[in-house]
């Protein structure tokens, strides 16, 4: 008692270890199958999906690697230029700009991406980017044939031949051509450039090569979305990757932007440079043409005169008021380089057209600074300009600003220019009074002088417009990339297809399919193999199991032939548990059927019957399936009279029965087969047959033919007292247990039971240990039969257990 308890509340239940175990062995190769199908499957997907690959490129931005000028340049030039250069750059609108449509343009341009090679393998078609032994130039393509596959196939070492499909065209194209000359077609204008010699020759007409045309817009976008830039935090560095099938083309394609971007950076720059040069070489013309014409004027004066020398008496009046007329002209300059500055900015021209008188005449240090802050506004502007629209919120922002210093400007402009003015008015009262002290001197030194003194004035400015235009050419060299280039593009690998991702994936996808499989097995197609299996399914008694034996088909009568033999050890089961199956005294009827045919029904009925007749019981065999009789064949008997002949009348019950090679068991064969076979069953003949073999026979064997197929065997059940439905493993299927409880609840019948037939030895291994241990009989290797149905069996009760041996020495 304490046992069952103990097995009952054990958390592991050895039945459903057994179940799974079952499962796996009868299902594992599902899964091996299927492994074995993800493996090669994974692995034909990868192999001709296309490699993509990673390269990178890293940028520096404001690398301050540019010429420091300012000990040549005076402050007010190079001090412009010096903020120019440390002006921060804003990198989220580098990152715009490197990923502009017109800077990716100008780097397409470069390369030669309208054209993609491949070479067709067996399995896969891989594309190329170097060695194709030709190189196509499309001048002019239609658009029906933009990313259409042509075959291209080299002929010999002067032709070659092209073969495509026009989209919604049936036909091939064939067009032939020449290496070096157009081919001018509707469709397209190309030349081929031959790139192989002729030892090549042949090698290269066994490879099928295929050509793609591409738009150049479907290029541009295509690497725009493929580029990503990328700014490591608390840095000035930008890293820019591009993913291609090809790595060398990313290399390269990375390696032109950077160096277009590169340029890019430079032109406004370098404009500005040329402007400032231009306005001082037309400056410097006009002063030249300027001081010619005042030497030759003096010279006249001179020669009209006749003056060889100046007195030295007014030496001092005139310096002073050479001095003074510097200083004059000096502020006029300034005041004009205002009025340019503030045209300017009213006007709100672009940076390229900024006045350079500004950074020539005006000394003061807040104009200089605010200019050189609005220039590079300005130019921060017009880069932003280029990834964003007018309505950007940053944009607007930036302009706001750009108008706030503008006023400032303008209201400081206006200031300075009032204080130059009065600076020019006292400037004029200190010459009219040297002019004054001059007036004393003789009138022809007072004319020489005005004209030296003019002389002067210019030939100092022609000095400084030369110093300035020294000045630029030298800030020139020094305008150098503010960006450099800290790590060339280079290849990072592979990034897509993830392989190892795609054969886990695969792998797992062909677990569940397997898993899948198994379990729709197990539900719908797992057949019945075990005694254990077939009693967790119903409720009905299962009354035993007949082992597999090698030659049943060859041996109907086994028990005969072999009495120790397993299969009659099964045999010898049921009949124990037949005898508890009674509810009656008396005669028994075993009505025995199947769901299909081939289930083994007609061989448990010869063996049933035989081995109750061997315990003494006088056993008769009715052969009832007059559709496919074959108990006569069993026995090897001739069916001359039978069932049929005793329903018509031509014979006798006594007549009909025939003794067996079988002490005790009698046979009435189904006679010769009528042609209406179940309306013979249903004859009220049949229940005298019935009631003759209760009257003379302990036991009535009744074989029926298939209730699945035939409905004879509903009609002779109802004559049974006992009704056994057999099952073969190989046909034991859930629907066969489902159909034999639909027809027991239909008609209510009494005392049915399962005989599970076809089980294999291995499964019964304990008990025929169990049996050679006890009885000796030399039995190893086969199961249990302790517990059969609801009935029991003689495998835990000592008395039982003396029953059994005394009907198995019988």
């Amino acid at each position: 008692m304490k046992q069952g308890q103990e097995k009952q509340g054990s958390i592991v239940n050895l039945s459903d270890i057994s179940r799974i175990w079952s499962i796996v062995r009868k299902n594992w190769w599902i899964l091996v199958i299927m492994l074995i199908i993800s493996f090669f499957s994974a692995y034909l997907y990868s192999y001709k999906i296309t490699d993509i690959y990673s390269s990178s490129l890293q940028l520096l931005l404001k690398s301050n690697d540019q010429y420091n000028s300012s000990s040549l340049i005076t402050d007010n030039y190079g001090g412009f230029y010096g903020n120019t250069y440390k002006t921060y750059i804003d990198n989220s609108n580098e990152t715009r700009v490197l990923r502009s449509y017109d800077l990716i343009e100008k780097a397409i341009a470069r390369l030669n991406f309208d054209v993609s090679y491949f070479i067709v393998g067996r399995i896969r078609t891989q594309e190329v980017y170097s060695g194709v032994p030709f190189r196509i130039n499309a001048q002019t393509i239609g658009t029906s044939l933009y990313e259409v596959p042509i075959k291209f196939k080299v002929l010999n070492y002067n032709e070659f031949e092209l073969t495509y499909t026009k989209p919604g065209a049936t036909e091939e194209s064939v067009k032939k051509g020449s290496f070096g000359k157009e081919i001018v077609d509707p469709d397209f204008k190309i030349s081929v450039t031959r790139l192989f010699s002729k030892e090549a020759e042949e090698s290269i007409k066994r490879i099928e090569y295929v050509v793609q045309l591409h738009q150049r817009n479907t290029v541009i976008s295509r690497y725009m979305n493929s580029l990503v830039v990328t700014n490591p935090e608390y840095t000035n560095i930008l890293q820019l990757s591009v993913n291609d099938e090809i790595p060398e083309r990313a290399v390269t394609f990375l390696d032109t932007l950077a160096q277009v971007y590169i340029e890019n950076s430079l032109t406004s720059r370098l404009d500005v440079n040329k402007n400032t040069l231009f306005f001082i070489e037309r400056q410097m013309e006009e002063v030249s043409s300027i001081l010619s014409n005042i030497e030759d004027t003096m010279q006249r004066y001179k020669e009209d005169k006749a003056i060889l020398d100046l007195q030295k008496e007014g030496d001092g009046y005139f310096n002073k008021l050479s001095r003074y007329d510097a200083d004059k002209n000096s502020l006029r300059l300034q005041v004009e380089a205002l009025n340019d500055l503030e045209n300017y900015i009213i006007a709100d021209k672009d940076p390229e057209f900024l006045p350079p008188s500004i950074y020539v005449n005006v000394t003061d240090n807040f104009l200089l600074k605010s200019t050189s802050e609005l220039y590079d506004m300005q130019i921060r502007l017009n880069d932003a300009m280029i990834s964003a629209t007018p309505d950007n919120f940053a944009i607007r922002q930036f302009k706001t600003k750009i108008l706030a210093l503008k006023k400032n400007m303008l209201t400081y402009i206006g200031n300075s220019r009032l204080a130059t003015h009065q600076k020019i008015e006292d400037v004029e009262v200190q010459i009219q009074e040297q002019i004054g002290h001059i007036k004393e001197l003789p009138y022809k030194q007072r004319g020489l002088i005005n004209i030296q003194r003019r002389l002067k004035v210019n030939e100092d400015m022609y000095i400084f417009l030369l110093q300035k235009r020294a000045n630029t050419i030298i800030s020139r060299a020094g305008i150098v990339p503010e960006t450099k280039v800290i790590e060339t593009a280079r290849p990072m690998g592979i990034v897509s297809p993830d392989k190892p991702r795609i054969m886990y994936t695969f792998v797992a996808i062909g677990l569940v399919i397997g898993l899948g499989i198994i379990v729709i097995r197990v539900m719908l197609f797992s057949r019945i193999e075990t005694y254990e299996q077939l009693k967790a399914i119903t409720h009905l008694p299962v009354v035993g199991d007949v082992l597999l034996y090698p030659t049943a088909t060859e041996l109907v009568v086994a028990v005969e032939h072999d009495p120790k033999s397993p299969l009659a050890e099964s045999f010898r089961t049921i009949r124990t548990n037949l005898q508890f199956m009674a509810t009656n005294q008396g005669p028994q009827v075993i009505v025995i059927t199947s769901n299909g045919p081939g289930e083994g029904k007609t061989f448990c009925s010869i063996n049933i019957a035989a081995i109750l007749a061997k315990a003494g019981k006088k056993v008769l065999l009715l052969e009832l399936d007059l559709h496919k009789p074959r108990i006569q064949k069993g026995f090897k008997l001739e069916a001359d009279v039978g069932i049929s002949t005793i329903v018509i009348g031509k014979s006798t019950i006594p007549e009909s029965i025939k003794s067996t090679q079988v002490e005790n068991l009698d046979v009435i064969l189904s006679g010769p087969l009528p042609p209406n076979p179940s309306e013979m069953i249903l004859n009220p003949r049949m229940l005298e047959i019935f009631d003759f073999a209760r009257e003379h026979y302990e036991y009535i064997i009744v074989d029926t033919p298939p209730v699945g197929l035939i409905t004879d065997a509903m009609v002779l059940m109802k004559n049974g007292d006992i009704n056994l439905f057999v099952l073969n493993t190989k046909f034991a299927y859930r629907d066969a247990v489902r159909n034999a409880h639909e027809i027991v609840a239909l008609n209510k019948f009494n005392n049915f039971g399962f005989v599970l037939n076809g089980v294999k030895r291995r499964r019964n291994k304990y008990y025929y240990n169990r049996y050679n241990y006890n009885y000796q009989y030399g039995y190893s290797g086969y199961g249990s039969y302790g517990s059969y149905g609801s009935y029991g069996s003689y495998g835990d009760d000592p008395g039982r257990r003396k029953k059994k041996s005394k009907d198995r020495s019988s």
